[in-house]
């Protein structure tokens, strides 16, 4: 779903900015234990905390789902608010409101995350509602058929998003086999279709205490949590592990290109690299040409608003020319080998050839030389800084952990930063020479029309 956590004050703010004495705190206590079913537990207590965030964290995203299926995974995520168990449909929310809480889920191509962040006090009930979504669903017939219409429609609603429709295209270009080829909503036909039974199946071979990890960071005791946790969670019964993904993507031999001609209120140019996996040795390199060239917006950059670096070289090149309204640089850290995505939004009168020039000639320019010392070292700040925003309040390190483990490791983050900072102007150099290259590029330029009247 991706729903917005709250309006978070940027670090950029006036008198946010953290200063490189503050950074990187040391590690935080965490207590890693796996029970018998095969559910990983990972416990960050907070002395002095009087709130807990719980997180639960599926290995399935749409990188799971074969061509018929696009879509189901964000489905499930939507029905695991439709009760079942011990929960009647409307129960969860209820109980988050009357404690004041906040929830959400999200659905990504590498894994799914729910979680709720209420008063350490009630803890127990945190617990009780995700086990019982992780195994009892009720997935009522009139429930799945509801939200059909409200997946449809939130995919007719990104249809008309000019962004959405560059990102489909990008990404159904540049992958051909794996599927990273669709995106996590799915598509149009696949949600009009899908009947209960095969999305229940797909609900239940991957919602398995062995195929997920329960996060909780905040105020309380670790040996009281984990024995609340085997109550909760000790009963709950393994799966057959789901078999490993066999798609490898070919290798792009060869630039692709589209162009789309759709009503909007802007031209957009989007190019994307390919790039390895996240576990790969060049990421830490990848962070820092990124920052460099687009600006770095953490390490979960739907956390991050709609707030934008502008202490980066697009931006000066294309924003401060008067070539293009926003620019970004997107670095898609996923388990298997990925994009780094450039986007423009163009001014009006500017043109796509311009820009693209533009966006040719910078990157033409990283691989020449490397960034001076003092580039990097403002980028290395722009991650730090970063680092110190994603460790504010339980919910921020909760999501953090969460995603981190979605991709392997829940302190992923913390080792690539890290690393990150060992990271030196002719690594960034390598790397660019390396993954920003033409034959495995993929190009997509939106050309706005008028919107109708």
């Amino acid at each position: 779903m991706r729903k917005p956590l709250g309006e978070f004050p940027s670090p950029f703010a006036s008198g946010n900015l953290i200063s490189r004495a503050r950074v990187p705190a040391p590690q935080m206590p965490t207590h890693v234990e796996t029970l018998g079913n095969g559910l990983k537990v990972i416990l960050r207590p907070i002395p002095d905390t009087k709130a807990l965030s719980t997180w639960v964290v599926y290995r399935i995203g749409s990188r799971n789902e074969v061509p018929g299926m696009t879509g189901s995974t964000h489905w499930v995520e939507h029905m695991l608010f439709k009760g079942g168990g011990k929960l009647a449909k409307g129960d969860i929310d209820k109980l988050i409101s009357r404690l004041g809480g906040k929830m959400n889920a999200f659905t990504d191509t590498d894994y799914t995350m729910y979680f709720e962040t209420i008063p350490a006090t009630a803890l127990d009930t945190a617990l009780m509602i995700e086990s019982e979504r992780m195994r009892n669903a009720a997935f009522d017939p009139k429930e799945v058929e509801a939200e059909r219409t409200v997946v449809i429609s939130e995919r007719e609603g990104a249809e008309n998003q000019p962004d959405f429709a560059v990102e489909e295209e990008l990404w159904g270009l540049a992958f051909h086999v794996h599927p990273y080829h669709w995106t996590a909503i799915g598509y149009k036909q696949d949600l009009a279709t899908l009947a209960r039974d095969p999305l229940y199946r797909h609900y239940l071979r991957f919602y398995a205490p062995n195929n997920a990890s329960l996060i909780l960071v905040g105020g309380f005791d670790v040996a009281v949590a984990m024995q609340h946790i085997r109550e909760a969670f000790g009963r709950l019964q393994p799966e057959a592990p789901p078999d490993p993904l066999r798609l490898a993507e070919p290798e792009q031999r060869g630039e692709r290109r589209s162009d789309l001609e759709r009503p909007g209120p802007a031209d957009l140019l989007s190019v994307g690299w390919h790039i390895p996996g996240a576990a790969h040795e060049d990421t830490p390199a990848l962070v820092l040409l990124s920052t460099v060239l687009g600006g770095w917006r953490g390490f979960v950059p739907f956390a991050a608003g709609d707030w934008r670096p502008r202490s980066n070289r697009l931006y000066r090149a294309l924003v401060e020319a008067k070539l293009a309204t926003d620019v970004g640089v997107r670095l898609e850290s996923k388990l298997d080998p990925s994009l780094l995505i450039a986007n423009a939004t163009l001014a009006p009168g500017a043109s796509l050839d311009r820009v693209e020039a533009v966006l040719d000639r910078e990157i033409e320019k990283l691989k020449r030389a490397p960034p001076p010392k003092s580039e990097l070292a403002r980028a290395h700040q722009q991650v730090r800084a970063w680092a110190r925003y994603e460790q504010d309040g339980v919910t921020f390190q909760g999501m953090l952990l969460s995603a981190g483990e979605g991709l392997g490791a829940w302190d992923f983050a913390e080792a690539l930063l890290a690393k990150v900072e060992k990271v030196r102007p002719e690594q960034v150099r390598a790397a660019a020479r390396r993954y920003l290259v033409e034959e495995h590029r993929t190009v997509v330029r939106f050309h706005a029309q008028e919107v109708p009247g």
